[in-house]
């Protein structure tokens, strides 16, 4: 091998684990008594200038919705300050069209159990939202086989934090067998997070075992699912999404009426780590 094509090869080489990670880093949710529970798998300190293309992939998208289209493209994601940031924007020439970032780990890393932490600035909602989320490794939320088993055990969307009320409370949720009706079924539930849009920044953490589904915010369990039927046990890839909301009863606010977008005005939402952990025992 050439020494120039070596040296090279070395300057591209990443690892799932980011080395400015520190190496004490455990789950803000960890008791100080078990800190040897443990293991970092997979973290992203986002301390360089772009998104690491080895760890993820900056998503280009349109969606309609009924009165807005809401695009993703490569300028809505941007890595600076030590943090990777989700720009909300309206578009210059189209009037109904509204910008939002979203990048993903699909066909970089996914895991199936663990321990998921990410420290975040949600934008508070005004037709607008942030959420940090998991979706199944295959296509669609269910088995590679395509059936619809009635249970989320072959995969779901796993929401662990979507940002979608002004108010001190956000949403965690599961959708399984598909979007369509009748087959699409769900479980969602608010949290109470308080401090969640006077504070800057944010712990959200998510624990997942062959058992149970736990929720955490800044270190303290908000919800457990443990019903059987409801714990995927297949592999699931991580998501950082922004999105936009015309008339809805889903988000706070209208994105047609949010005055700082109307003007020009660029919203943000960070995430300053994300790290996940297995458990040693």
């Amino acid at each position: 091998m050439q020494p120039f094509l070596f040296l090279c090869l070395l300057q591209t080489v990443s690892t799932p684990i980011d080395p400015q990670t520190p190496p004490q880093a455990r789950p803000a949710s960890s008791p100080v008594d078990s800190k040897d529970r443990w293991s970092l798998i997979f973290s992203d300190e986002f301390n360089g200038t772009a998104i690491d293309p080895v760890k993820w992939t900056v998503e280009t998208t349109s969606r309609k919705r009924p009165d807005i289209t809401v695009k993703a493209d490569p300028a809505q994601v941007e890595v600076k300050a030590g943090s990777a940031c989700i720009y909300y924007r309206k578009s210059k020439t189209e009037d109904s069209t509204y910008f939002a970032g979203r990048f993903n780990s699909k066909g970089h890393f996914s895991t199936t159990y663990g321990y998921l932490e990410a420290r975040m600035h949600l934008v508070k909602p005004d037709g607008y939202q942030t959420a940090f989320w998991m979706m199944p490794d295959q296509e669609g939320l269910t088995s590679p086989k395509g059936v619809t088993d009635g249970t989320a055990n072959d995969g779901a969307e796993i929401d662990i934090i979507e940002g979608n009320k002004a108010g001190d409370t956000y949403s965690t949720g599961l959708h399984w067998d598909g979007y369509a009706k009748p087959a699409h079924k769900s479980n969602g539930a608010m949290v109470k997070a308080p401090g969640l849009h006077t504070q800057e920044y944010h712990t959200i953490g998510f624990e997942w075992s062959p058992t149970a589904l736990k929720f955490y915010y800044d270190g303290k369990l908000v919800r457990t699912i443990d019903k059987p039927t409801l714990i995927p046990q297949v592999p699931h890839y991580i998501i950082f999404s922004g999105s936009c909301f015309g008339v809805n009863d889903w988000v706070t606010g209208n994105v047609l009426q949010n005055k700082f977008l109307q003007d020009g005005g660029t919203a943000q939402a960070s995430i300053d780590y994300v790290r996940v952990f297995k458990r040693n025992d």
